[in-house]
């Protein structure tokens, strides 16, 4: 049996698990060094537009401080990402 349409079809899903995890990877790169703290990859999710960040209330306010330059950045480096707001 010929599986390579099966193949081809995975393939699909592959580079979109690829694309999500490199801009979430972005996205925790550029707040991480606006606000000069690392953030770890599980405070961070993205979901339609918006940025959520579950940590201390201590970086969520630091990051909250920093928000417009984030989403500044976010839009240089990620053009066809439309980041609406962080939470």
């Amino acid at each position: 049996m010929d599986y390579n349409h099966i193949t081809i079809f995975l393939d699909k899903f592959k580079k979109i698990i690829c694309q999500k995890e490199e801009t979430k990877e972005i996205v925790m790169k550029t707040i991480s060094d606006e606000i000069c703290h690392k953030v770890d990859n599980q405070l961070v999710k993205i979901k339609s537009g918006y940025i959520h960040v579950q940590a201390s209330p201590a970086l969520r306010c630091e990051v909250m401080m920093h928000k417009k330059q984030i989403l500044d950045k976010l839009k240089n480096l990620l053009p066809s990402n439309n980041f609406i707001d962080i939470k």
